[in-house]
């Protein structure tokens, strides 16, 4: 499947390139092309995939038609493109130097700041090519309501994230954690995929999806959990960016594990050096993780959430099994 999506991208990009470049017959095209290339060519392509297999899981056989599975590529695509934006302005905020193997795109000495422009054009493209591909199916309206719903809750999770490097890590908790990455992370990543392939697949009665969607969220907090394992004990070469959690005082599954583990005296000395960006605090952060045991809580939590997971996905209703169950056997032990 990576194939069949990754072969369509070419003219995806095309045809975005040529949506800017009628407002703008001086660069922006070639410009936007080279953004697209840059920032959404790599990475997993789990969203994307998600919404071709789960469309496919999921159309009546009528639905199942060679132009509606390419409008399913597409949809893959825009929801690419949107996520590439949110990385580039995630970047800018958080001061982060690599994503996927190479320099963030606004360190760039000919890009910088211009970086957040970039990303609006590549977000506001985006309608206009869903417009011209989808504007005629009763699906239409649904679609961009669930691109705007899912811009909405992203940006709240953004803020609750950003909020906390203001606040004190010794009140971290685990349902703010939660909610953090429900908003962030889990709706955006794991929800808004299958929802796209209903829309597309013109499945009106959405309370069975809704009633599913905990089981998707509780997959989105599975995978972000790992990224913030990955951020403090990744190997950069591997995951394809350096960890900047403990630095920018971030509210991470670890920090709250930590403070549900530890004694007085390595709390104060967390509280010490939490959220300083020189090396020797990052370093006791980390060595007090060690000393509470975090890798093994981690390896725990992984295996054990895994099964449950796997089992609820087996058992419920309204989502699309396969490619859920895949998801997770291709999320277990990852490393990047």
């Amino acid at each position: 499947m990576d194939k069949l999506i990754m072969s369509h991208y070419p003219n995806f990009v095309e045809e975005m390139k040529n949506l800017v470049k009628n407002f703008d017959q001086f660069g922006a095209g070639k410009h936007i092309e080279k953004v697209l290339n840059y920032n959404a060519s790599g990475g997993k392509k789990n969203r994307a995939r998600m919404v071709v297999a789960a469309f496919e899981e999921i159309a009546p056989d009528h639905r199942l038609t060679e132009e509606n599975f390419l409008l399913s590529i597409y949809l893959g695509w825009c929801l690419e493109v949107y996520h590439a934006t949110v990385l580039m302005l995630d970047d800018i905020m958080d001061g982060s130097k690599t994503r996927r193997g190479q320099a963030c795109w606004y360190l760039h000495p000919d890009v910088r700041f211009r970086a957040i422009n970039d990303a609006v054009i590549l977000d506001a493209a985006i309608y206009n090519f869903l417009h011209k591909h989808f504007n005629s199916l009763q699906c239409y309206g649904r679609i961009i309501e669930t691109f705007h719903k899912n811009a909405f809750l992203l940006n709240m999770g953004q803020f609750m994230d950003l909020s906390a490097e203001q606040q004190d890590a010794m009140t971290f908790t685990m349902d703010q954690f939660r909610k953090t990455v429900i908003h962030k992370t889990a709706h955006h990543s794991f929800y808004v995929p299958i929802e796209l392939a209903y829309n597309l697949a013109e499945q009106t009665d959405m309370q069975t999806l809704h009633a599913a969607r905990e089981i998707l969220y509780e997959m989105g907090i599975f995978f972000q959990i790992q990224d913030d394992f990955l951020d403090c004990y990744g190997d950069p070469k591997v995951t394809g960016k350096i960890g900047t959690d403990i630095e920018d005082g971030k509210c991470t599954w670890l920090i709250v594990t930590f403070l549900n583990r530890a004694n007085s005296a390595q709390k104060d000395i967390l509280k010490e050096s939490y959220g300083k960006e020189d090396a020797e605090s990052v370093a006791m952060v980390k060595q007090l993780y060690n000393q509470v045991g975090l890798p093994d809580a981690y390896k725990n939590y992984e295996e054990e959430t895994y099964k449950r997971i796997k089992k609820d996905i087996q058992e419920a209703e309204g989502i699309p099994k396969k490619i859920c169950h895949r998801l997770m056997d291709k999320l277990y032990g990852r490393k990047v």
